[in-house]
């Protein structure tokens, strides 16, 4: 376990987002119930779950009323935007978030020096996340949205964050400790 107040420190070091934009979403992630609160005058710990949605929450670019809301689309968005849930039990897959994803992978990274870590990309204009692989890129959206389709009237803006970083991050913050 880390505290959470060495990420915001990691968070710009590694992936360049700014401290105090990192302490205002983390602020704000406490204050709606998605991060565990610690106990009065003890430091609030993370695992790599709540680092999962800390990262999504920032690289989401959500103005900070809304980063809750946003950081839970995102968490749940599914490849393609296929629910999986509306299939027949016996052709099924198992259902496989982006959340499921990111922290497999950053739960990997603090324990494997060679783990292997996708680019993230995290799209800011509608909720959409990207996982860029040499093998070519794996989109998630949230269940039932047509991924195929321009998802809104404006211009795709987003935060891509190296791999890298986020593996140089998850071992700073969990790793060897």
């Amino acid at each position: 376990m880390a505290k959470l107040a060495a990420a915001p420190a990691a968070l710009e070091t590694y992936c360049g987002f700014p401290a105090a934009r990192t302490r205002q979403v983390d602020r704000r992630l406490l204050e709606e119930g998605l991060l565990e609160p610690g106990a009065p005058f003890v430091s609030v710990e993370i695992n790599e779950a709540d680092f999962t949605l800390l990262l999504l929450a920032v690289a989401s670019g959500a103005p900070i009323p809304r980063v809750g809301d946003v950081t839970v689309l995102l968490a749940g968005a599914v490849p393609n935007g296929i629910d999986v849930a509306v299939m027949p039990d016996n052709i099924r897959p198992a259902k496989m978030t982006a959340f499921d994803v990111l922290h497999g992978q950053i739960w990997s990274a603090a324990r494997h020096s060679d783990a292997i870590v996708s680019d993230l990309e995290v799209v800011e204009t509608w909720p959409e996340v990207v996982f860029h692989l040499p093998e070519g890129a794996a989109r998630f959206h949230p269940a039932g949205s047509l991924a195929n389709h321009w998802q809104g009237s404006k211009q795709r803006r987003s935060t891509r964050i190296p791999g890298s970083a986020i593996a140089h991050t998850a071992k700073n913050l969990f790793g060897g400790k």
